[in-house]
């Protein structure tokens, strides 16, 4: 019960419908450019060849995110039979070759590109609006362990900044795991003002990062979760370097764990593959993708 009223709390403040037979396995989803196609239409078409349909929206041609943009991808939505369950800001400049690399570039933390990332995220919002897209996700960065450290605050006030305008809109923002615990997390969230805001779940994160056990995080975070993403990875074992990612049920992020615990507690938010193991494997983006279908149908199915 427990994970059934966090669920439906938090899901409710994100405004997400899922379809009444969702826990069986109907919301799940995929990340667009895990499809490894560039060109939209063709993403959609290949989300809709796995028999899925519902997708997180990643980042896109800059054209969309305007009024016309927007017109011009409901359209291709509609066209594909595939509805979008968040859209995800990627800022320009992010990278994520190394830990060090990933401090000075990720999220709202770098100071310099802080206004240029803003000003964008409420583009991403408006766009979501415009397709009646409740959630809008991406990363925060790696806060500094001080919360009254001026950088910490600074964080704070953008990200209270714009969960209030997409509040305005009937948009929650919602914060990917990764570079903090899931104490970390909350401790942050809890001082965000004006608005709700959600944690968008990424269970390898955890992992990959270093930063927590994936199943005791879920747990904890659960109440404010409103988006899963599936993947699976192991511990780092250069603490300069992110843990390598690995198919599902390969690595050390619980993922059966957790994908049944959101299945007792009735979660019906979207669960979005995630995957990019066809990087090291020198595979198949859609290949991989089936692969990890086929093991969360496995697991829902128990």
């Amino acid at each position: 019960m427990r994970y059934l009223l966090g669920s439906l709390v938090l899901l409710s403040v994100a405004g997400w419908s899922a379809p009444q037979d969702a826990v069986r396995g109907e919301n799940v989803g995929v990340f667009l450019r895990c499809t490894g196609k560039t060109d939209p239409r063709e993403a959609l078409q290949a989300v809709r060849s796995l028999g899925l349909r519902m997708v997180q929206i990643s980042k896109l041609p800059d054209r969309f995110y305007s009024a016309d943009g927007a017109k011009e991808f409901a359209g291709l939505l509609k066209e594909s039979g595939v509805q979008a369950s968040a859209v995800v800001a990627v800022y320009d400049g992010e990278r994520y070759t190394d830990i060090a690399t990933i401090r000075e570039t990720v999220g709202f933390v770098p100071a310099g590109p802080m206004a240029e990332r803003i000003a964008y995220t409420k583009k991403c919002v408006d766009f979501a609006a415009a397709l009646k897209v409740k959630i809008v996700t991406f990363h925060v960065g790696f806060l500094p362990s001080d919360a009254k450290n001026p950088d910490y605050q600074r964080v704070v006030r953008a990200v209270s900044e714009v969960a209030q305008y997409a509040a305005k809109q009937d948009v929650t923002i919602s914060l990917e795991t990764g570079q903090e615990s899931a104490d970390e997390l909350l401790r942050f969230i809890e001082q965000i003002r004006g608005a709700k805001v959600g944690v968008n779940f990424d269970m390898a994160n955890m992992v990959l990062y270093g930063k927590d056990n994936p199943p005791a995080a879920l747990r904890k975070l659960l109440p404010r979760v409103t988006s899963v993403h599936v993947k699976d990875g192991q511990f780092p074992t250069d603490p300069a370097r992110l843990g390598a990612e690995v198919r599902l049920g390969e690595g050390k992020a619980g993922v059966r764990e957790c994908l049944l615990a959101l299945k007792a507690g009735h979660f019906t938010g979207p669960i979005v593959i995630e995957n990019y193991v066809f990087r090291t494997k020198k595979s198949e983006p859609m290949a991989e993708l089936a692969l990890a279908k086929g093991y969360i149908d496995k697991v829902l199915s128990e």
